[in-house]
């Protein structure tokens, strides 16, 4: 039976020569260059292998999230390995590491002879470290005599290409350690909440004791995995005196050492929405320049390795998380039908578009890439489109000259497109500024009517509501918010924000640049700018939306102490969104609430939204100098008529109301160069107020306004600001003498009637 088994050995011996020199030559170089593929470029790529953890950083370069697939795992270049992680790994795990060429000949023929005395009945043992790597990189773990033939030949290979260094980082980087541990990086955080670059003695020992069965010696299974990995760390100890790699003293000095288990804070934790947003803005980007799909750019974001260095302010986003905490049980809480209300907040730097911080909904958020509510969620804007769809576009083509301009709130002609206010009534004539201030609907519609729908529909797109499409060219979703699809609470605020930026849109970013896994820049997010209107408009809609805070919608709701706002407050049909967006030389803002599913809010004013709006914005301003917006060169005072907003003329001046010529500001490239038309003067009898007859002698000029048509609902200033629509008949000469001779009865007079007939004549005709 002896002889029997030295001869199976030595045929098998035999045989492994044959293999290694006759293996064809395609078939090594195609297993050596794929398993190269795999150990060398570990670059972040899509190319890659391993998958490697990916890092995202605040604004100020703090790490503040891990992102990894499957495979947590934190790559470590073999310089920053310390000695005593290199000696403990190669001593227990392949002694002969730095001196053989891939196969150790003396563990492989003990390997060989104990997997023939098990009758074949062994999975061979005996990998070196480069054998080990070879099997973690290439997958294949068939039990069999020829998985481990080839696993040699790749081995030798293999180590014919790399370094000892090269080889031992790509193994210390691959390896499964336990506790979802790839790689002794991850390993060194969840055993002992520290970098592998600070582990002792005694730590290291235990990590590469981890290494032969991971799981069955994982600390945190119970106290017997734990002995277990404790007994098994004495050994690597054992073995790294044996070879000489530690002295006695330093060996007795690991032995004595407590071992303290303990994760880093990190752990696997669901990631805010914040992060979910950077993920899927990230993956769009890898979807259009590497033609990926989206389920393939998502696991690059998370196994690419990358270093992400994002917009995040912490400060930002703890104002938004401790605001939407204090708030919550008052606001957001579960009603009769078991809904419970909504909110979404962006908070954005207007100066560069960057996205300092957001909330996507309310409540624990309990999963990853759920439904982001700032980013996601397309609402209906209501009377926040207005700036851009109705006031910008007449600012920026001229055809309202100034925020002191008036436009007629009063009801459109019968028959036609016919929108009510939400207060009931109609005013009549009232400035932009008013107009705005008061969120009234007509004004905007007139506004609109003034401009090129193409024009206004250009200009909200080029502000930065992205998502407006072609059935959106029309007065009443441009004018008033009522949109095909609706935007998100991202597109408002970077719409609010180009205001607040002086006209210049800045594309909303979520990071300013990406590295790969070797450092190298691949992605460089610099601010993305364009003009999307005049500073001269933006500085006029300014001036307006001051007012909604001042005396408007929001007087009284919003106030963050001396600092300069602007903002507007918008709700849609049937109460179904609410929102509020405005800016501060600093900050902009837009805050939505609402349901999921479409339901009238029906809550007593002011808004959740202005709410939530004015805590953030306080919070965050709280260390702020005060600033002031800037004012164009481009913004001068010039005299118009305050009605129509062109020149004024002696009509203007001779207005029912009053003097209505008027020092306003303007842009400069838009002062008006033509006379009002809206203004003709008429002349009125001074007694009875009406149009004055040939006979009416105190007379006076009086300017009304000449309306196109007549309201089907009557304006308030109607009857002040329209011409009488009669003439005096008082001092009509025919109707005078009429009346004097038929009541002249010449039998019944007598002096004293005569004499007050002729005193009453005579105060007609003098007066």
């Amino acid at each position: 039976m002896k002889n029997l088994n030295i001869k199976k050995l030595f045929c098998i011996i035999i045989l492994l020569i044959m293999l290694f020199y006759t293996l064809p030559i395609y078939q090594v170089n195609a297993d050596l260059l794929n398993s190269l593929d795999k150990i060398v470029k570990i670059t972040g790529t899509e190319e890659t292998a391993l998958e490697l953890t990916t890092f995202i950083y605040d604004k100020d370069g703090n790490e503040i999230c891990k992102l990894y697939g499957l495979e947590n795992r934190i790559p470590v270049e073999y310089k920053d390995l310390p000695n005593s992680v290199i000696d403990a790994v190669i001593s227990i795990e392949d002694e002969r590491f730095l001196t053989h060429k891939g196969i150790d000949i003396k563990r492989t023929l003990g390997a060989i002879f104990t997997y023939l005395k098990n009758g074949g009945n062994s999975s061979f043992g005996g990998s070196t470290i480069t054998q080990q790597l070879i099997k973690n990189v290439t997958k294949d773990n068939e039990t069999s005599i020829q998985r481990k033939i080839r696993e040699w030949v790749r081995a030798y290979k293999l180590e014919k290409e790399l370094s000892k260094e090269e080889i031992f980082e790509a193994y210390i980087n691959t390896i499964y350690m336990g506790e979802g541990s790839y790689g002794i990086e991850i390993a060194s955080q969840n055993y002992f909440a520290k970098s592998v670059k600070d582990l002792n003695l005694a730590e290291a020992a235990c990590l590469a004791a981890t290494i032969q069965s991971p799981e069955i010696t994982n600390p945190y299974k119970g106290e017997e995995a734990k002995q277990k990995l404790l007994d098994r760390q004495k050994i690597v100890l054992n073995k790294m005196l044996e070879l000489g790699k530690i002295t006695q003293e330093e060996y007795d000095t690991a032995i004595n050492t407590k071992l303290v288990f303990q994760k880093s804070s990190e752990g696997t934790k669901v990631q805010s929405y914040f992060i979910d947003a950077l993920i899927e803005d990230l993956a769009k980007t890898l979807q259009d320049e590497k033609g990926l799909t989206y389920e393939e750019a998502i696991k690059q974001v998370y196994t690419g390795g990358y270093k992400i260095y994002s917009t995040f302010d912490p400060t930002v986003q703890n104002a938004i998380d401790t605001t939407y905490a204090d708030y919550s049980s008052n606001i957001f809480y579960t009603e009769y039908d078991g809904t419970i209300m909504q909110s979404s907040m962006v908070v954005l730097d207007q100066s560069t578009g960057d996205v300092l911080g957001l909330i996507g909904g309310i409540g624990e958020k309990s999963a990853n890439l759920v439904l982001n509510r700032a980013t996601q969620s397309y609402r209906q804007p209501g009377s926040c489109m207005k700036p851009f769809g109705a006031y910008g576009p007449a600012f920026e083509k001229g055809a309202i000259t100034s925020p002191e301009a008036s436009l007629d709130d009063s009801p459109l002609p019968l028959g036609k497109y016919n929108p009510a206010n939400w207060y009931g009534y109609f005013n009549g004539f009232v400035t932009v500024r008013q107009a705005i201030a008061q969120s009234m609907n007509l004004p905007a519609v007139k506004a609109n009517q003034r401009v090129d729908t193409d024009f206004a529909y250009t200009f909200a797109k080029n502000c930065g509501l992205k998502s407006l499409v072609d059935s959106d060219k029309y007065t009443a979703p441009l004018a008033l918010g009522g949109l095909t699809n609706g935007v998100t609470p991202l597109e408002l605020a970077s719409a609010y924000a180009t205001i607040a930026n002086s006209g210049m849109y800045n594309k909303p970013r979520f990071y300013t640049k990406i590295l790969d896994a070797s450092d190298n820049l691949l992605i460089d997010n610099k601010v993305n700018s364009q003009r999307a209107m005049k500073d001269t408009t933006a500085y006029m809609l300014t001036e307006c939306l001051q007012e909604v805070i001042t005396n408007g919608t929001a007087t009284g709701y919003v106030k963050v102490g001396n600092m300069p706002l602007a903002g507007k407050t918008g709700n849609s049909n049937y109460d179904y969104d609410q929102w509020f967006c405005g800016y501060t030389p600093y900050y902009t803002i837009a805050c939505w609430n609402g349901y999921d599913t479409n339901k009238s809010i029906n809550r007593p004013y002011p808004y959740a939204s202005m709410a939530l709006f004015n805590s953030v914005m306080n919070k965050i301003h709280s260390n702020k100098e005060i600033k002031y917006f800037d004012k164009p060169e481009g913004i001068i005072e010039t005299k118009i008529c305050k009605t129509s907003g062109l020149l004024a003329t002696d009509a203007c001046r001779n207005d029912s109301r009053g003097n209505q010529e008027i020092t306003a500001i303007c842009a400069s490239d838009s002062v008006p160069t033509e006379y009002c038309n809206l203004h003709e003067t008429v002349k009125i009898c001074g007694v009875s107020g009406l149009k004055a007859s040939s006979g009416c002698y105190y007379t006076k000029n009086v300017s009304y306004i000449k309306r196109d048509y007549i309201p089907p609902t009557l304006p308030n200033d109607w009857y002040s600001t329209t011409e009488p629509s009669g003439y005096c008949t008082i001092h009509d000469y025919k109707n005078f003498f009429n009346n004097y001779f038929n009541n002249n009865h010449n039998d019944d007079n007598n002096d004293d009637e005569k004499n007050n007939k002729n005193n009453n004549y005579y105060y007609y005709y003098q007066y």
